[in-house]
């Protein structure tokens, strides 16, 4: 059974390619100036909004598409309302260039598969947990800020500074389950693939949540600041933080990044498996 998505990337494909491509180019950037002037992206973030969205667009129509779009709109809606209940963050509410990679870049790779026929159904498997995890972990990041609860870490268990990679609270789970849960809905009605294939989906997606806690806690590099706190910011006021752990050059971008790549990647595993 056809989804109303996918009608639709049926007639799109009877346009001419040099129309299809203009209409593409010229819905992205109006997303992406909305998106501009609403302060969830910087001018660099925008242009790899396009770049990122022209991708997911030609190779996976509008049903792809409509699920990158929800990681995006509903993420950039979550941080924004954490904004008015806490102000305390690790990260701006608006994404630059490096952020919209490290989110959506494993998204984009993973649906350029989706027209081998052998591996259609793994691609959007991929491509939906890869999205479901960007989402799963937004989120949670998000709704561990709204928490009353102090966050404490995913390794020891212990109470961490707000703002911390590695530090999770109940709230903040049950926030990345709801995303990845959303996530894997969205794309069973937009692509028409089966509960089976949903359920990996969100299960991976949220996985990799978890384990970009686990990165943020282990790996991340983390910084002293001059009064004795943690942060993950290299310099404040033009000096350097002394670095106390983690990986040089590894912070919450690579993490984000490393997250969405091995998230998409067990999704297709399991679905070549299975299928």
């Amino acid at each position: 059974m056809q989804t109303l998505t996918g009608k639709v990337d049926r007639y799109l494909t009877l346009l001419p390619l040099w129309s299809l491509l203009l209409i593409y180019i010229l819905l992205l950037s109006l997303i992406a100036v909305f998106a501009y002037k609403k302060k969830w992206l910087t001018l660099s973030g925008a242009v790899s909004a396009v770049i990122l969205g022209l991708i997911v667009l030609w190779m996976g129509g509008v049903s792809a598409f409509t699920v990158f779009l929800f990681f995006f709109v509903s993420s950039s809606l979550v941080s924004k309302l954490s904004k008015f209940v806490n102000r305390r963050e690790k990260k701006g509410n608006r994404r630059d260039m490096v952020q919209v990679l490290a989110n959506g870049l494993p998204a984009a790779l993973s649906i350029l598969l989706i027209r081998v026929p052998s591996l259609s159904l793994a691609s959007i498997a991929a491509f939906s947990a890869a999205n479901a995890e960007a989402a799963a972990d937004t989120w949670s990041g998000s709704f561990g800020v709204m928490s009353h609860r102090d966050p404490v870490s995913i390794i020891t268990f212990t109470k961490v500074p707000r703002g911390i990679s590695g530090g999770v609270t109940a709230l903040g789970f049950l926030g990345g389950f709801s995303a990845s849960l959303l996530v894997a809905i969205l794309s069973m009605g937009v692509f028409g693939h089966g509960f089976g294939t949903a359920c990996i989906i969100a299960g991976s997606g949220f996985l990799g949540s978890v384990i970009d806690s686990i990165l943020g806690a282990v790996l991340q590099v983390q910084y002293r600041a001059k009064d004795g706190s943690l942060t993950e910011k290299e310099e404040e006021d033009g000096e350097k933080n002394e670095r106390v752990r983690g990986i040089p050059g590894f912070d919450n971008d690579a993490v984000n990044f490393t997250s969405g790549i091995l998230s998409s990647s067990l999704a297709m595993l399991l679905t070549t498996l299975v299928s």
